[in-house]
């Protein structure tokens, strides 16, 4: 094999990469530039991110048939999540689309014991908790910027997390071992690393911004008259 098949080798695995991992990043990009309207730290303590997590586990309640979640179809191969690549693309873009539906056609129609209408209740309610009191508190950039951030976090946490759950399931198929090891890494790094791998990351995101942020009128620099 030569220098350009191992190149053009890297290259398809990485695209795979990045197919796979796009949607999340997207979520996550949503997260950090709504922040400043949002007035918001984030994380994962942040309860339009878990008001919003709240409603993707529904719709996965909802749209992952019970067969699907047993260990045989996730592990075995030849089981319900033995996918290539496209094929899991497809599945998981058929549950992000339809998912939404599924979920409000199940509560209107098929929830006898109102589970999932609590379930839900208790979401909005958390968020909109949060975002009374942020409009209570004055929002920096006005309260249509606040209310439009708000909508875009919760929906990116929602749709994310349909997107997320098959993600893992596939993802055990596919790496089977590889990925308790990876997990095991990231628990490690977590644990003993300040900031862990994932605070660096947004830092660095943070840190881009800020660099490319125009710097307020009273600390300019004010030229030499000379």
């Amino acid at each position: 094999m030569d220098v350009l098949e191992i190149l053009g080798e890297i290259g398809r695995v990485l695209l795979r990469v990045f197919i796979v991992i796009a949607p999340l990043l997207a979520w996550q990009w949503v997260a950090l530039w709504t922040r400043p309207f949002r007035r918001r730290s984030g994380g994962l303590a942040d309860p339009t991110v878990l008001a919003g997590m709240m409603v993707g586990v529904a719709i996965l309640a909802v749209i992952l048939p019970p067969e699907a979640l047993t260990w045989d179809a996730i592990v075995t191969v030849g089981g319900f999540w033995d996918l290539g690549l496209m094929q899991f693309v497809e599945l998981a873009r058929s549950m992000v689309l339809h998912g939404p539906g599924v979920l409000l056609a199940t509560v209107l129609y098929d929830d006898p014991w109102r589970d999932l209408q609590a379930w839900l209740t208790l979401a909005v309610t958390l968020w909109a908790i949060r975002v009374v009191a942020v409009l209570m508190g004055r929002p920096p950039y006005g309260p249509g910027r606040l209310l439009l951030a708000e909508l875009a976090t919760f929906l990116a946490s929602a749709l994310g997390t349909v997107y997320l759950g098959p993600l893992l399931l596939w993802s055990t198929n596919r790496l089977n071992f590889w990925l308790l090891l990876i997990a095991i890494l990231l628990i490690q790094d977590f644990r003993y690393d300040e900031p862990p791998l994932f605070g660096r990351l947004v830092g660095a995101v943070n840190a881009v911004r800020h660099r490319h942020r125009p710097l307020p009128a009273e600390v300019m620099p004010v030229p030499d008259p000379d």
